[in-house]
C-alpha cells in the first residue's frame, strides 16, 4: 500500500496529482478524491507522511 517509487512517492501521492489530459476538471477532481479516499481507507500515506514517521 505504501510502496515508494524511486522518487519517494507513494500511490497516494500519485492519486493526488492530476492525471488524464482529456477529462473535464470536475471528472478529474472526483476521480482523484475517490482514489485518495480508497487508498487512505486501506492505510495509504503520502511520502511526506511516511518520512515524518521515520519510514
Amino acid at each position: 500500500m505504501n510502496a515508494k517509487g524511486d522518487d519517494g512517492k507513494t500511490p497516494l501521492d500519485w492519486a493526488e496529482t492530476v492525471f488524464g489530459h482529456r477529462r473535464s476538471i470536475d471528472t478529474i477532481e472526483a476521480n482523484k478524491k475517490e482514489l485518495a479516499d480508497l487508498l487512505r481507507k486501506h492505510g495509504g500515506k503520502t511520502g511526506e507522511e511516511l518520512k515524518a514517521e521515520g519510514k
